[in-house]
């Protein structure tokens, strides 16, 4: 599937990415098992398209046109952030509307009031803290996403800390700032030893340490934060249980890294489905009772422009 996907976006000139996410998607929740049922993933690759299509406008009109008429930039970046809460909260419902479980629908509803207040307001108050807010900030977002989801009429529920949040992101960063301590006294002391300055070839050392730094705390959060969300999270009165080994996906991880440098890249599929396998094999679903009760309840279908858009700009907005 990666390869033929890999292959056809490219001889399309990324049109064929459409169908491409459809594709990985279906394939992925379609392999995912919970109580003996299998998800699966029913999304239009033609509404996928024309939000790509749309996103795509929007990045020329930034990148190319805005590099000769700096009013085009600074009108989609406007246009961008005003758009942002609505990009959420339709991307969020095209996804859960899309996902099926027992021939059930997932939803996402929610005024864009809440949206607002997440993705526009809040980072205001990271850049007045200097970034002390971040933490809690991460922990707004997955609590958004989480408590407005519905599997037809049970809400999901999120009742995670903020402490838990700020212990990983302070453990990562000091992790990072130790790395890039160790990289420069490297460097001065290969720049000290030859009696020359520094140049890109004597930096080398330093920028291993700190993309390793980055790759490893990075995973770290993942691994750390992924027990505290799971085992704070639940539906209806039924709850989830995570059990993951930082140490184990650290390694699992490293490995990882290591089979795609080796194999140019060729052993990416194979790297995202150990990480798959080994994610949901940490996490159980322990419910209270029968999930027969949980009752069908119609929905909006949500937009594939803001579906596009969300993973345009890099953000994991899925739950």
């Amino acid at each position: 599937i990666w390869i033929v996907n890999l292959l056809l976006t490219l001889l399309t000139c990324g049109v064929f990415a459409a169908w491409a996410k459809v594709r990985k998607r279906r394939y992925l929740r379609g392999n995912t098992e919970l109580l003996g049922h299998r998800f699966d993933y029913r999304a239009d690759p033609r509404r996928i398209l024309v939000g790509n299509l749309i996103v795509a406008t929007m990045f020329l009109a930034y990148g190319l046109f805005g590099a000769v008429y700096p009013w085009v930039r600074l009108g989609a970046l406007v246009v961008g952030i005003v758009f942002l809460p609505w990009i959420v909260v339709r991307s969020l419902a095209f996804n859960a509307h899309n996902t099926v479980y027992r021939g059930m629908r997932f939803h996402f509803r929610r005024p864009l009031s809440g949206a607002v207040m997440v993705y526009l307001l809040e980072p205001i108050a990271i850049i007045f803290t200097l970034g002390i807010y971040y933490p809690a900030w991460q922990r707004s977002r997955r609590q958004y996403a989480i408590s407005n989801h519905r599997l037809g009429d049970a809400f999901f529920h999120f009742e995670g800390r903020n402490g838990p949040f700020y212990k990983a992101y302070l453990l990562a960063g000091l992790f990072v700032l130790a790395m890039c301590i160790l990289g420069s006294m490297v460097v001065g002391l290969l720049v000290q030893a030859r009696d020359a300055t520094p140049t890109t070839t004597l930096l080398i050392p330093f920028f291993v340490l700190y993309g390793g730094a980055i790759f490893v705390a990075r995973h770290y959060l993942y691994a750390s934060l992924f027990n505290h969300v799971w085992n704070h999270t639940g539906i209806k009165d039924h709850r989830f249980l995570a059990s993951m080994s930082i140490n184990r996906w650290l390694g699992l991880q490293l490995v990882n890294l290591g089979a795609i440098i080796v194999s140019c890249g060729l052993l990416y599929p194979w790297a995202v489905i150990r990480s798959m396998r080994y994610a949901l094999s940490c996490l159980h679903f322990s419910p209270a009772g029968s999930i027969d009760k949980i009752s069908r309840l119609d929905g909006q279908q949500g937009s594939a422009v803001g579906d596009a858009t969300a993973e345009f700009i890099g953000l994991d907005f899925g739950l």
